[in-house]
């Protein structure tokens, strides 16, 4: 009842089930005894009276059908109807069953679930309107604030919510060994670390521009989105491999390091332009939305799109500057260096 007052929060089952009502019959062991019955008797006739006993059969062709003695229906139809039902003794008297027995009614019980030897109630809800996440963080904070949970009590998520959580952690590990498959690749084709790092760097930077169009598109952070993300990551990686390695061919040629930064990004603007267009106009009705199927892979657009955008300025601005001060950074301890080995 607690998460019932939550907006978006629909279809509640409170995960408690009750086995029951039933009916118990009580012998009454001194009346029994008078009228020449035991309990065991006792239960055997009400058995057979109720379900009946197999006295026979019949074959039909090559089947065989058992034939069931059981009292008519009438007679076992209710409650009231149960208490005079017709015993027979083996003495040979003929006692109804109130006669040596009560019947009682008694509520249902609830069914006891246990999981890991810990008693389990699962609580279930569908979400509508509203997001997973923001459902989930709506439910936890009003659980946290309800003093009607025992201290003892433990909470847990599970269902869409725990294999969202499993995902993004298997996301996660995925995009860290992305990164640094792509350091990798940089890393042979350099043979240096300035630039695998200074490119590197501009990638996860690139990113914030899948945030940034995550929030004016109002796309919801899901498993799609995180793999357009890592898709993204790869893309934009190119325009700074574009940029850096037109720098190795200028500075081999004796051109400064500002001055080869300066050419190499006014000579790669227009491939990073021409590519990150062609990508972007490609993916422009996947992230409209056009076509069957399209709205699953909206999100996966979205952030590609976002990527690019923010990729041609970061492989321009914010990979060369790396760069810069990295190279920097190495020239002026190379010669420390040297003077401490002599």
């Amino acid at each position: 009842h607690t998460i019932e007052s939550i907006p978006g929060i629909v279809d509640i089952n409170d995960g408690l089930v009750v086995a029951g009502p039933s009916i118990r019959i009580r012998t009454n062991v001194f009346r029994a005894a008078r009228a020449g019955l035991t309990p065991r008797g006792l239960a055997t006739e009400v058995q057979t009276d109720i379900l009946g006993t197999v006295s026979s059969y019949v074959l039909k062709g090559d089947r065989r059908y058992d034939v069931r003695v059981l009292a008519p229906s009438a007679v076992h139809r209710n409650e009231k109807s149960l208490g005079s039902l017709p015993i027979r003794s083996n003495a040979g008297a003929s006692i109804t069953l109130q006669d040596v027995a009560t019947v009682d009614r008694e509520p249902g019980m609830l069914e006891l679930h246990r999981e890991d030897l810990r008693q389990l109630v699962a609580v279930s809800a569908r979400f509508s309107g509203v997001d997973l996440g923001h459902g989930i963080k709506a439910i936890q904070q009003k659980l946290a604030k309800d003093s009607a949970i025992p201290p003892e009590a433990s909470i847990e998520y599970g269902g869409l919510y725990q294999q969202q959580q499993e995902s993004f952690r298997n996301l996660a590990i995925v995009l860290v060994l992305a990164i640094l498959l792509v350091f990798g690749v940089l890393l042979i084709e350099f043979r240096r670390f300035a630039e695998p790092i200074a490119i590197v760097i501009g990638s996860v930077l690139s990113l914030s521009g899948a945030v940034i169009a995550f929030w004016l598109t109002g796309t919801t952070l899901n498993i799609i989105s995180l793999l357009g993300a890592i898709i993204g990551l790869g893309i934009t990686a190119k325009n700074g491999i574009l940029m850096l390695d037109y720098v190795e061919h200028l500075r081999v040629w004796g051109v400064p390091l500002v001055d080869s930064l300066i050419q190499s990004g006014a000579r790669r603007l227009r491939p990073v332009l021409m590519t990150s267009m062609t990508a972007f106009l490609g993916l422009l009705p996947l992230a409209y939305g056009v076509g069957a199927g399209a709205d699953m892979l909206r999100p996966m657009a979205v952030a590609v799109i976002g990527s690019l955008f923010m990729s041609m300025i970061m492989s321009l601005l914010a990979t060369p500057l790396c760069f810069y001060m990295l190279v920097r950074h190495l020239q002026a301890t190379a010669p420390a260096e040297g003077s401490a080995e002599k």
